[in-house]
């Protein structure tokens, strides 16, 4: 699913975010829920059109929260359904995904888990771990990266 799907939802998010490492970020990020929540989710209609809905819908959450204008954006549908059939495939993906982020450098490590696992911020990682929002967010790329290409090569 991931090989299948990864490139045409990187271009799609590219083209609401019009920008690739974001575009990615969300690709990732979206593939990470499917997996975390694959128990608790339903899919209602086909995977791709769930895998296009989620990506959509987490783009226009980004560009939301970017926005300082006040001007409201076309709210996105809730992420929420899974069919049975992508139990297995997401137990093995979250194995995998697991097995990724332990083979990160550590600072690389730390800096994901703390974005991705606790929801902290860029700006709060920097603060805790004393080093600037810039390295924060080169790790975090870093780490998305290499999370894609461990994947790529199963």
């Amino acid at each position: 699913m991931f090989d299948r799907y990864y490139a045409p939802l990187c271009r799609f998010a590219a083209y609401w975010l019009r920008d690739r490492t974001s575009a990615e970020e969300i690709v990732l990020d979206t593939f990470t829920h499917i997996w975390q929540h694959a128990g608790e989710l339903r899919i209602s209609t086909s995977v791709r059109a769930y895998l296009f809905r989620a990506v959509r819908n987490r783009a226009l959450n980004r560009l939301r929260d970017k926005r300082t204008d006040g001007i409201p954006i076309e709210g996105p549908e809730p992420l929420f359904t899974n069919p049975e059939a992508l139990q297995l495939e997401a137990d093995e993906m979250m194995l995998l995904v697991a097995e990724a982020v332990s083979q990160l450098p550590d600072r690389c490590r730390e800096v994901f888990r703390k974005s991705r696992e606790e929801g902290l911020s860029n700006a709060a990682i920097a603060d805790q771990m004393r080093i600037s929002v810039k390295t924060v967010e080169a790790q975090i790329t870093k780490a998305l990266r290499r999370i894609r290409e461990t994947l790529l090569r199963r």
